[in-house]
């Protein structure tokens, strides 16, 4: 049986356009996040595309997309949740140390500061209300007056900084 891929594209266009909306309300709703909202589009129309592919889903569509969206939602706030647990298991880790602990703790973070410090002002700004001041998008946005997808694009540039300059840091002093 030959698969028509054009025909496949226009059908999958359709749901996206239909469905793509009511994905993202569904799992702000159950998530509280935009975040993992738009993660859930994501997921549950590249696993729609996958099936599409796979074989032919005309009949019921409205539920599999639903019973994908539950499941995408499910598997993001468990992993959401177990990355919460983990972090919080690290940060009593971290409770225990020695003083070569407390020596390298402190010149991290002192590196740590010097490379947000080169931050441009406003990734700057949104990084310290992030991490320091443990704001979520949501709320930096507010108090910035700016959109929360700007906030996370921000975010992320800061962090790719961030890690390609500990980086760096971290290789001279082992070379050093």
């Amino acid at each position: 049986m030959e698969i028509n891929y054009a025909f496949i594209v226009r059908r999958f266009e359709e749901y996206f356009d239909l469905w793509s909306s009511k994905v993202y309300q569904y799992a702000l709703n159950k998530t509280k996040s935009s975040y993992l909202a738009e993660e859930t589009v994501q997921r549950v129309f590249i696993k729609l595309w996958k099936n599409m592919c796979d074989k032919n889903i005309d009949a019921a569509i409205a539920s599999q997309i639903f019973c994908i969206t539950r499941t995408v939602v499910i598997d993001l706030v468990k992993s959401e949740y177990n990355r919460k647990k983990l972090l919080n298991h690290d940060q009593t880790v971290v409770l225990r140390h020695s003083p070569q602990d407390d020596f390298y703790a402190k010149q991290l973070t002192s590196t740590l500061h010097e490379i947000v410090d080169k931050l441009p002002e406003k990734r700057k700004e949104i990084f310290m209300l992030s991490r320091f001041s443990n704001l979520s998008h949501k709320e930096i946005a507010d108090k910035l007056a700016i959109s929360t997808k700007t906030v996370e694009n921000q975010l992320t540039l800061a962090l790719k900084t961030i890690r390609k300059a500990l980086l760096f840091s971290m290789l001279v002093q082992i070379i050093f």
